[in-house]
Formats: structure tokens, C-alpha cells, sequence
């Protein structure tokens, strides 16, 4: 159970596979989790006593930002205490980006992405536009940074990405000595690590200590107040910033909200434990009716079981050296309930890897860990470890009654329980070994700018009832939106989630009372749609495969999929080109390149549709990965496309 309680407080950030350069609308999913926390006690609000310097902005040269960006992006850096209580000791510098403002300038809004440990820097460098295009936040400079310990702000690196590899799946259920020796060895080897190699220091990258930063950045940005926009973990850590600094709070969004202070034991167990049982008996549920889905069948919970069991006994090893056991197909799974989005995916995946093929699991357990094919990892699961320490987010031990709530967290989530032992709840990972013990801060906001918190029903990473405790710890200026749908990050996700959040940073206005917003209606087949030329040579793909696998949702658009015989992508534009023309589907513009594929816009009257073509070569191509596996080998790959206004 120890690998389960890490990955419950970790985070997930997938982007997109097609990138903001489509030009169309494209699904990001910017989230993850947080999940453990211990007793709160008060710590003190204090305002950074150090000398604030203007940030110097440039020209970013960032591998994150694109070449077309350059000319739109700025970059800076700020220097903070590493140690607030020692301002003039050693410090540490923040990597900050932003969009800016492109009509007159009314503030800034800073950005937190969530974690512990997700890059805010590089979750604006790649996808921020679609904040500030959705939310029409034009008059404001739109903020990311990393936080303290994240990547490019002092990365925590405590293990090498090998040594990551080595521990990151040990045998959570060993059967022979070795194993369970070299599972106690994987469990404090992180926290050994980081204690020889970074001292007592690690105990400054806390929450409270981000928090001042972000006050830091606003002072130096030169405003009395600022706004903020912050998804999952980054709403606690936006609440303790509104906490620490209520004057300087000028609006909120709080995504996904994310509030364990003065959680009981039991709740601290069993909360996010039960989000995702409700999630993963939804995929189910799903598979079971679609047609669509890869893992199909009469009972697709006992067919996941039979998949654990069979890793578990039999793992497999992979051609890059690594063996998958059941800890992959754990977390493979956990990363596709994130988004549904994702579950066609997870389908094809899981019903992969029962004949062996690994790649699709091993695709989603090394999303979630931010795992590059390279091999080399970001700092995430490094940096989320440590933040969760030094800001007193870890689980208490169990002290009485332990064999009691063992046995309600197997009731309450059969899949996700499989190694727990009752030792696991008595002894859970020690954060002693390498920091002194920390506390949370009290969160309770006194200010009067209006704070948004937002919160879904079928949220498997932060369930509803941390959202109506959010709204509760932000006083009577707070106001909470219940979403309806599936998944984890509900701002961009719903049109009507994005209204409420667009007039809280926009306009500072807030609904009267709390709300709740129901899930996009999926885009309809468009009457006219006979009339584009058929491709008759083709075999029919799912479309909400498909569309998964792209990152797109139904309630975005409306698409057809086909696989064809593979020929060069100019061949295969002036072939299914050619038909668009001769029905009276003229060019839109230019073809675009989009990362090896190639995207026509055509258009007749008012209809309007989008032909994009992959070419086999492409699809082996790392950024295609997820549509290639849709796709059967030595295939192209053909889209209709029709986004609604």
C-alpha cells in the first residue's frame, strides 16, 4: 500500500498530444493530486522582510517555449530567501514566464498547475493562450512560475533518473526474501538520498514558504494586488497564500479545490481512495456498455483483476530494460481516470498488455510520473515527495482502530487496495527521516476579494467534499460550483464552469449564490455532413477512440476517423483533397504542418471542416504515440473534423 499512498498525493499533468499550434481547440489536462496532510496547528502569517527588485523581462529561451512564441512569451527570473526567516541567508531563484497583457493592462494573474511539483512555467509556455483566449483574460498578463524545488526554481533532484527507475516499481506483494528486502530498500531510499544530498534544507520548501514567493513575485511585478488561478493542489496552495496575505488577494479561481485541514483519520484514508473506486467503477461501467472499448467484455472489473493477478505472478520486461508488474498496471490505470477522455486509451492499453505489449502501460504510468521516452524524468515525483513533507501533507499513523478502516478501505475500493496490509496504516511513510516534523498552516481567508472554488462530482483526485470545505475555509466572499461530469479540472473542461471563472478574474464579480454547471453537450453530427466525399476505400475507425487519443472531448467536436493505405502525405492531400474540391469544399488558407501531420481547413458556404492526414511514418513518431496505437500497422490515418462556433 506504501506505492499507493504516494501515488494518490501525486500529480498528473498530460498535455494534449496535438499542440496549441492547431489553431483548433485541443483538451488539455492540466491536474493532479494531492491527498495527505497532518493535524493542522497555526503558523504564523509574515510578509517577506527582503528588498523586492523589478522583474528584468526578456527574450525566454526556454526549450519549453516554441520558436513561434518567442516573439509572444517573456521571461524572468527572482531571487528569493531559500529560508524566510534568514532574508539575507541563501537564496534561491524562481523561473517565471508570461503571456502579457495585449490590451491595457488591469493586473496579473499567477498560475499554479497543481502537484505538489507541477512546472506552472511550463504548463503557460505550452498551453497558458488557451487560458487567456478562453477566459478572455487579454487586459491581464497571465503569471506561471515554478515553485520552490520544481524544476527550473531549484529542482529537487535527490535520486538520478536511473536510480528513479530502479525504485519506482518495486513488488508491492513479494513473495521471496529478496523482494521484500529490495521493497524496504526502494521505500527509504528516496528519503536517504535526499538527506545526504541536501541536508536540513529541504524543510524550506513549503507551501507557506511558495506562498511567499508568490508575494514576492507580486510585489516585484510592481501590484498591490494580484489574481489567481490554481488547479487541484494549487488551490490549497492558492488558500494559504489568501490566508497569509488577505489584502493582497484581488480574485480567485480555485480548481478542483483540494482542502484537507482538520481532515480526520479516517478521511484522510478514505477520501481520495473512494474518488477513485467512484472513477474507476464509471470506466467500468463505460467499457462494459461501448462498443469502442479495447477491454470489453461481460465483467471488465474481473478481467482487470485477472490482468493485476497476472502481472503480479508473471512480469514482463520490456525492451528498454524495465519490467512491468502489477504497480504498472496500477498506475497506468489511475493516470487514464484523470480524464475521460483518457478511458479509450486505458482500454486499448490493458488489452495490450494481456498479450504482452507493454507499450501502452508503460505510455500512461510514465505521463503521470512526467517520464520522457529519453528516460529522464522532471522533477515531479522528486519535488512532490519533499513539498508534501515540508508542508506537514502527509498521513497520520493509524493509532487505534486500524483493522477497522483496513477493512472499510477494501470495501471501499476492491482495485486500488490489493497490498494494503494493516502495518501500512500503522507505520506510513516517515518524512522524519530526512526533515523535523511540519505542520499546516490554518487556512481561514478574512479578506473581501471573491474567490471561485470549483469542485466536480465524479472527481476521482479531490471528491466534492474538499471542495465545499474550500468554500467554507474562504468565508463569506467564497462561492463553490458543482460540476456534474467526469474528470479531474473542470475550468476549460465546461462552458459554463469557464463563464463563472471568466467573470471572477475578468470582471471580480461572483454569483450570488453557489452553483451548480452540467457537462457541454456533445457536438452534433452536422446536417451537411453527407455531402463531403466518402472514403470508401478506408477502414472506419471509433471515433471516440479516436478523439481520446487526440485529446479532444465530444462536447469540442464532431469527427470521422479512417485508416487507408499508407502513401506520402503529399499524395494523400491531393487524393482526399481532390474530392473536397470537386464537391465545392474550397481550401481555407494554407495547409499546416502539425508535427509531421498535415491539417487543410476547407470550406463551403458556412460549412467549415477540417481534413487532416498522418502518414504511418508519423505515427510512429513519439508525439502521435497515443493515435498510433489506435491505428492498425502501416496505416494512415484520415480525420474529418468539425468544431462548432
Amino acid at each position: 500500500m506504501q506505492k499507493h499512498l504516494v501515488w494518490l498525493v501525486g500529480v498528473f499533468l498530460a498535455a494534449c498530444t496535438l499542440p496549441s499550434s492547431l489553431g483548433i481547440p485541443a483538451t488539455a489536462v492540466p491536474t493532479d493530486v494531492p491527498v495527505e496532510r497532518a493535524t493542522p496547528t497555526v503558523e504564523a502569517a509574515s510578509v517577506p522582510a527582503t528588498t523586492v527588485t523589478s522583474l528584468e523581462w526578456g527574450t525566454c529561451t526556454d526549450e519549453a517555449v516554441s520558436d513561434e512564441d518567442r516573439d509572444i512569451l517573456e521571461c524572468a527570473t527572482l531571487v528569493v530567501p531559500l529560508d524566510y526567516a534568514q532574508p539575507d541567508g541563501e537564496t534561491i531563484s524562481l523561473a517565471i514566464v508570461r503571456i502579457p497583457a495585449s490590451t491595457t493592462r488591469k493586473g496579473a494573474i499567477l498560475y499554479n498547475p497543481g502537484g505538489p511539483g507541477g512546472s506552472g512555467f511550463e504548463y503557460v509556455a505550452r498551453g497558458g493562450q488557451r487560458y487567456v483566449d478562453t477566459l478572455g483574460l487579454e487586459a491581464f498578463d497571465f503569471v506561471g512560475f515554478d515553485p520552490r524545488g520544481v524544476d527550473r526554481s531549484a529542482g529537487i533532484r535527490c535520486q538520478s533518473d536511473a536510480d528513479l527507475d530502479k525504485y519506482m516499481f518495486p513488488d508491492t506483494t513479494p513473495d521471496t526474501p529478496e523482494e521484500e528486502a529490495f521493497l524496504t530498500e526502494s521505500r527509504y531510499a528516496f528519503s536517504d538520498a535526499c538527506k545526504a544530498k541536501y541536508g536540513d534544507a529541504l524543510q524550506h520548501y513549503s507551501t507557506a514558504n511558495t506562498a511567499r514567493d508568490m508575494d514576492m513575485i507580486r510585489m516585484a511585478m510592481g501590484d498591490e494586488t494580484i489574481s489567481y488561478l490554481g488547479v487541484s493542489y494549487g488551490t490549497y496552495l492558492g488558500a494559504v497564500y489568501a490566508s497569509m496575505f488577505p489584502g493582497s488577494v484581488r480574485a480567485m479561481v480555485l480548481d478542483s479545490a483540494y482542502q484537507p485541514t482538520g481532515d480526520t483519520i479516517e478521511e484522510q484514508y478514505l477520501t481520495q481512495l473512494q474518488g477513485f473506486a467512484l472513477a474507476m467503477n464509471n470506466w467500468i461501467d463505460w467499457c462494459e456498455a461501448e462498443a469502442g472499448c479495447a477491454f470489453a467484455t461481460g465483467d471488465v472489473g474481473k478481467r482487470w483483476d485477472a490482468l493485476y493477478a497476472q502481472y503480479d505472478a508473471n512480469p514482463v520486461t520490456a525492451e528498454d530494460g524495465r519490467v512491468a508488474n502489477q504497480e504498472v498496471v496500477v498506475l497506468a490505470t489511475i493516470s487514464a481516470l484523470y480524464s475521460e477522455s483518457s478511458w479509450p486509451e486505458l482500454g486499448v492499453a490493458l488489452n495490450n498488455a494481456e498479450n504482452g505489449d507493454t507499450a501502452g502501460i508503460w505510455r500512461l504510468a510514465d505521463a503521470y510520473n512526467e517520464r520522457d521516452s529519453d528516460g529522464t524524468f522532471a522533477t515531479m515525483q522528486q519535488s512532490n515527495s519533499v513539498i508534501n513533507c515540508a508542508s506537514g501533507l502527509t498521513y497520520d499513523p493509524v493509532t487505534t482502530g486500524a483493522d477497522a478502516l483496513y477493512a472499510k478501505m477494501i470495501a471501499a475500493s476492491p482495485y486500488f487496495t490489493k497490498d494494503l496490509t494493516v502495518d501500512d496504516l500503522e507505520t506510513p511513510a516517515d518524512c522524519s527521516r530526512y526533515m523535523p516534523a511540519a505542520s499546516q498552516p490554518v487556512l481561514g481567508y478574512t479578506g473581501t476579494a471573491p474567490i471561485l472554488v470549483v469542485a466536480g462530482e465524479n472527481d476521482p483526485a479531490t471528491p466534492l467534499r474538499w471542495g465545499t470545505k474550500m468554500r467554507d475555509a474562504m468565508g463569506s466572499t467564497a462561492r463553490l460550483i458543482t460540476y456534474t461530469g467526469e474528470g479531474h479540472g473542470q475550468v476549460l473542461s465546461s462552458t459554463c464552469v469557464s463563464e463563472y471563472a471568466s467573470d471572477v478574474l475578468v470582471k471580480s464579480s461572483l454569483p450570488t449564490v453557489d452553483v451548480t454547471c452540467e457537462p457541454d453537450p456533445a457536438v452534433a453530427k452536422p446536417a451537411w455532413w453527407g455531402e463531403l466525399p466518402q472514403i470508401d476505400d478506408g477502414t472506419a475507425l471509433s471515433s471516440a477512440i479516436i478523439m481520446s487519443a487526440l485529446g479532444f472531448t465530444e462536447s469540442e467536436v464532431f469527427l470521422q476517423a479512417w485508416a487507408v493505405d499508407n502513401n506520402t502525405p503529399a499524395t494523400l492531400i491531393d487524393t482526399y483533397g481532390y474530392a473536397f474540391e470537386t464537391m465545392g469544399y474550397l481550401p481555407a488558407g494554407e495547409a499546416r504542418d502539425v508535427t509531421g501531420a498535415t491539417l487543410q481547413y476547407y470550406m463551403s458556404g458556412d460549412n467549415y471542416v477540417g481534413l487532416l492526414i498522418v502518414d504511418a511514418t508519423t505515427l510512429q513518431s513519439e508525439d502521435w504515440l497515443s493515435v498510433q496505437m489506435m491505428v492498425p500497422a502501416d496505416k494512415a490515418l484520415i480525420l474529418y473534423l468539425y468544431f462548432p462556433e
